[in-house]
């Protein structure tokens, strides 16, 4: 039995307020966030032989008084019922970003759901992230990976937003990590090979680290020189050559990430049944590659048969080098098909635009901290004893509202110091402050608004 429109709405409205902006058709019915004094739900109007009926957890189906064959049930915002949501309407999942166009990263340390941040994209050329979460954020703040892609669903559900989102789980190092990402849906994964780059090689000697190529193997030796030595490799507008000792400390000091990514890839992310955005990420060693770093990495994956979408660096760490050679990075980007994914954007960059431009329009900008801020200006407008606590925990000044900008210095502190405020230590209770600003929701919506609509303007 198809059901009316109008008979769903009307049956989720008598249990409440419903945000119609999240009313979905599903198979055999319909479902909506409602909220009532109780809270927030989902609510699901299905015909009483509906095959979904059995999914839904958390609740029962109760018959519709005046339609015996229309069952209404009000069920918690749980994993499961997340899960089912982004099975059943497919703008409610992430889908992959690709190796083309502009896209925008945030990480959600609160798990506060809002309907304001991915309508923010509606008619944009730019692809939210609405999701870039990492171990470090989960092992810190007690929150999984999980909660985490559950929020930014119940975020898009309750917007109404249509258009394409990715989320993308960062900085896995482990078998185990990328295998929960993948099992939780994930449309990106970052693989962090950061510390199996060998910086100790750098200190070497000539004559030291000669001695350990000296070592390898004598076919894979000659064949590393035969590849690179007495050869000019054009990328874009420039080209590159390669020096023989600068040739083999990289070898060295490379080796173990590319292998290392090279298993990761094999093993979990090559040919999986549906588009996955792979990312390999350097934005923890505190290293700005060199063009010859850059191209050796990108051309021994590509060797190794890697199909990379992003190479993540800190943008922090990478500024001074972009600035003397992008020519030759963006070249490289674009010569092996993919695209640039900068860490930490908001404290490193100031025109977008112009970073967007050098990179051919192809760039990931992780906007880390945006979502941290806005809650912060959100609890300095309404709670002084709050802020107080906050900046106390941080250990630095108290601040007014208009300061927590990333053009200032005290909103690039409290910005980097969410590790301190967030993390619970032994004995002590954790502050409220997850509870602050979902309890002034319209405010952080807004605040989130100004920044984010500030970094768009730019782009």
């Amino acid at each position: 039995m198809a059901i009316k429109r109008d008979i769903a709405e009307k049956l989720m409205c008598g249990k409440g307020n419903l945000n119609s902006s999240s009313f979905s058709v599903i198979p055999d019915g319909y479902l909506g966030l409602v909220e009532n004094s109780s809270g927030r739900h989902l609510a699901v109007v299905c015909g009483e032989k509906s095959e979904w009926n059995k999914a839904w957890k958390g609740a029962e189906f109760e018959t519709a008084d005046e339609h015996k064959k229309i069952k209404i049930g009000m069920f918690p915002l749980n994993p499961n019922n997340a899960a089912l949501v982004r099975r059943l309407i497919g703008w409610a999942a992430p889908s992959s970003c690709g190796v083309n166009g502009i896209s925008v990263a945030f990480s959600d340390w609160l798990g506060v759901a809002n309907s304001q941040q991915p309508n923010l994209f509606v008619h944009k050329q730019i692809k939210p992230v609405l999701v870039d979460y990492t171990p470090e954020y989960s092992n810190l703040l007690q929150w999984n990976f999980l909660e985490a892609m559950d929020t930014a669903t119940w975020s898009v559900l309750s917007s109404g937003y249509k258009g394409d989102w990715a989320a993308n789980a960062a900085g896995l190092k482990t078998e185990e990590e990328i295998v929960k990402a993948l099992l939780y849906g994930y449309s990106g994964i970052g693989v962090d090979c950061s510390d199996k780059i060998d910086r100790a090689v750098e200190e070497l000697s000539v004559e030291e680290s000669e001695k350990r190529f000296g070592e390898l193997d004598k076919d894979f030796k000659e064949a590393i020189d035969k590849s690179y030595l007495d050869a000019e490799f054009q990328v874009g507008d420039v080209k590159i050559k390669f020096e023989e000792k600068a040739l083999h400390r990289m070898v060295l000091e490379f080796g173990q990430a590319i292998m290392f990514l090279q298993n990761m890839y094999k093993d979990y992310l090559d040919d999986t049944p549906w588009d996955l955005d792979f990312e390999v990420d350097l934005s923890r060693c505190d290293k700005a590659l060199t063009p010859q770093e850059h191209y050796f990495l990108a051309n021994e994956l590509k060797r190794a048969a890697v199909k990379f979408d992003t190479l993540c660096v800190n943008a922090n760490t990478f500024k001074n080098e972009m600035e003397e050679n992008l020519a030759y990075h963006a070249g490289i980007a674009k010569a092996f098909d993919y695209r640039m994914s900068f860490a930490d954007t908001a404290l490193a960059f100031d025109d977008l635009a112009a970073v967007a431009k050098s990179f051919h329009q192809r760039v990931n900008f992780k906007l880390t901290h945006v979502l941290w801020l806005a809650a912060l200006q959100t609890i300095a407008k309404t709670d002084g004893t709050l802020l107080k606590q906050i900046a106390e925990k941080a250990g630095l000044q108290v601040p007014e509202a208009g300061e927590l900008t990333f053009e200032k210095e005290a909103g690039r502190a409290f910005a980097a110091a969410y590790d301190k405020i967030l993390g619970c230590e032994e004995g002590k209770e954790k502050l409220p402050v997850r509870e602050a600003v979902e309890k002034e929701i319209g405010l952080y919506e807004a605040n989130l608004a100004t920044l984010v609509n500030g970094f768009i303007r730019k782009l």
